[in-house]
């Protein structure tokens, strides 16, 4: 099990709202659980959203990391499994990570990426077990 680590949603109803969240894994699903606030005075936050990604269904997590900041990208194999992701388009969604969280947002990335691969491999298995 990998800590929850801290993460926004970049650029949020075309910059008109924050976001904050806590991205964690568990042994069969990559969680969000964020709540978006407005830009202009943050009175105004939505209720906690969670979204519970499972691994079997994920096609690919990649991590990017730049004198910028740190993101990370999820590819699940639907749209709708992730339609309450903020900014989610085409399956496809972003997350940033703040610079104090770079080393355990890559152990995140490495762990999520190992999961998905091995679902890739079990599904394969079962593939030629069948035939």
């Amino acid at each position: 099990m990998v800590d929850p680590i801290p993460f926004q949603f970049p650029e949020v109803y075309g910059g008109l709202a924050d976001s904050e969240g806590l991205l964690s894994i568990s042994s069969d699903v990559l969680t969000l659980e964020f709540q978006i606030k407005d830009g202009l005075i943050g009175a105004f936050k939505s209720r906690v959203k969670k979204v519970e990604l499972p691994f079997d269904q994920i096609r690919e997590v990649q991590l990017q990391s730049n004198m910028l900041g740190t993101n990370l990208t999820v590819v699940a194999d639907s749209i709708q499994l992730v339609e309450d992701v903020p900014n989610a388009k085409q399956g496809e969604f972003k997350v940033k990570f703040p610079r104090s969280h770079r080393k355990e947002a890559a152990t995140l990335a490495r762990e999520a990426s190992v999961r998905v691969s091995q679902n890739k491999i079990d599904r394969l298995d079962r593939v030629l077990d069948s035939e």
